[in-house]
C-alpha cells in the first residue's frame, strides 16, 4: 500500500545516537506546553523513528508518557550504524530474546537487537511538550536536545496517528497514541485471530545505499501459534528444499515484557548459505532483527506494531540495516503520513 496524505516538511529532529544504544543531540526553543489537556487527548504513545545521516544512521523505538502538566518522559531503544567496528559482530549484536519457539514445528531460538533482550531495560529521557499550529505536537528534550514536530490526526476512533514533521527522506517517523496503560500489553494469543491484517508504511536505509521507502505488512495466516502462547512460527518452513523457506518468528510475553514484541526472520537461502541443513535461522548471521512495540487503543484492544529493525554486524554496503515502521489495522490507516 502506498500514497496517503503527504506531511508539511519542515525543521525536524536531526539525531546522531552516540554509542551503539546512546543519543546525544542538541536544539531549539518551543512554546509553554499547554498544561489543560493531552496531545491528541492521549498520554501514551508508541513511537518508531529513523534519522540521521547516511552511514550514521539511526532507529529508535519509544514509549512517550505525557502529563497535563506539560511534562513528557521517553523510555527509548536505539540503536546507529555507525555504533560498532570491527566485523562478524551478529553473535553479540544479534542476541537470543530470551524465547524459543518450542510447541512450533521447529524449536528455534528468537533473536534480537541487542539492548532489546528478555530483561534489557531502556534509556530514559524527560522534556516537555506543547501543541503548535492546531495539530502539531512539539517536543523540547531536556539538555538541549532538538525539538521534534509531530502532525497529529485524531480521526480515528480509539487511537491519534502520530507522524513525524521530517526535512529528509532519511527522516521518518510514525507513532500510535492512545489512554491504554504504558505498560500494558495483550499476549499473542489475542493477536493471533482469524483474519488478523496490519500494514503501513516502512523506511530501510542498509549502509552505503539510499533510503527506501515502501510498505509492510503482517498476516495471521501466515504463522502457527506454538503451543506455549509465547510465540508464532511462520507456516513457509515445509519445503524439500529449504533454500525455499522463510522462517519467521514472534515472541512475547506482556506479563514479562509488557509491549515489547521480538521479530526474526530470514530467507532459506541465506540460511541455507550461512548454516546448511540448519531449520532454524542461522546462528552466524542471526537474520533480521526487529524490535516492536504493541500499539492498544483506548480499549486496550490491540491494532497494530510499531518497530524498528537494527540487524548491525558490520559497516559494509548493503549491510548495517535500519528501518523504521508501522503496521495498524487497515482501517485506521488514515492516521498515518504514508508519504
Amino acid at each position: 500500500m502506498t500514497g496517503g496524505r503527504r506531511g508539511a516538511r519542515t525543521r525536524g529532529v536531526v539525531a546522531a545516537l552516540a554509542g551503539l544504544l546512546g543519543l546525544s543531540v542538541g536544539g531549539f526553543a518551543v512554546e509553554p506546553a499547554q498544561a489543560a489537556t493531552l496531545p491528541g487527548g492521549r498520554a501514551t504513545y508508541v513511537i518508531s523513528m529513523l534519522d540521521g545521516r547516511m552511514n550514521a544512521l539511526a532507529a529508535r523505538l519509544a514509549i512517550y508518557s505525557f502529563a497535563t502538566n506539560g511534562t513528557v518522559t521517553e523510555r527509548y531503544w536505539a540503536w546507529r550504524q555507525d555504533g560498532i567496528s570491527g566485523k562478524n559482530n551478529a553473535r553479540w549484536t544479534k542476541p537470543s530474546s530470551g524465547y524459543v519457539t518450542q510447541g512450533c514445528l521447529h524449536s528455534c531460538p528468537v533473536r534480537t537487537p541487542v539492548g532489546f533482550q528478555k530483561g534489557a531495560k531502556p534509556r530514559t529521557w524527560t522534556g516537555r511538550w506543547s501543541m503548535q499550529s492546531g495539530d502539531v505536537l512539539a517536543i523540547r528534550w531536556s539538555s538541549s536536545h532538538p525539538v521534534e514536530r509531530w502532525r497529529l490526526d485524531t480521526g480515528q476512533p480509539g487511537i491519534v496517528g502520530a507522524s513525524l514533521i521530517s526535512s529528509s527522506d532519511d527522516q521518518r517517523g510514525w507513532g500510535i497514541g492512545s489512554n491504554a496503560s504504558a505498560n500494558r500489553g495483550v499476549p499473542l494469543s489475542s493477536i493471533y485471530r482469524p483474519g488478523n491484517w496490519i500494514t503501513g508504511p516502512f523506511a530501510e536505509n542498509a549502509y552505503g545505499t539510499p533510503t527506501k521507502h515502501a510498505s509492510i505488512g503482517w498476516s495471521v495466516s501466515d504463522y502457527s501459534l506454538c503451543s506455549t502462547g509465547t510465540c508464532m512460527q511462520g507456516k513457509q518452513v515445509t519445503g524439500d528444499d529449504k533454500r525455499s523457506w522463510y522462517s519467521s518468528y514472534f515472541a512475547a510475553d506482556p506479563a514479562v515484557d509488557g509491549r515489547k514484541v521480538y521479530w526474526n526472520n530470514q530467507t532459506g537461502a541465506v540460511q541455507q548459505m550461512e548454516n546448511p541443513g540448519s531449520v532454524c535461522i542461522s546462528s552466524s548471521g542471526g537474520g533480521h532483527t526487529n524490535a516492536l512495540l504493541q500499539a492498544l487503543d483506548d480499549r486496550g484492544d490491540f491494532v497494530g506494531y510499531v518497530g524498528v529493525e537494527a540487524s548491525i554486524a558490520q559497516r559494509k554496503k548493503g549491510q548495517d540495516i535500519l528501518a523504521a515502521y508501522a503496521m495498524i489495522r487497515p482501517q485506521l490507516l488514515d492516521a498515518l503520513d504514508q508519504s
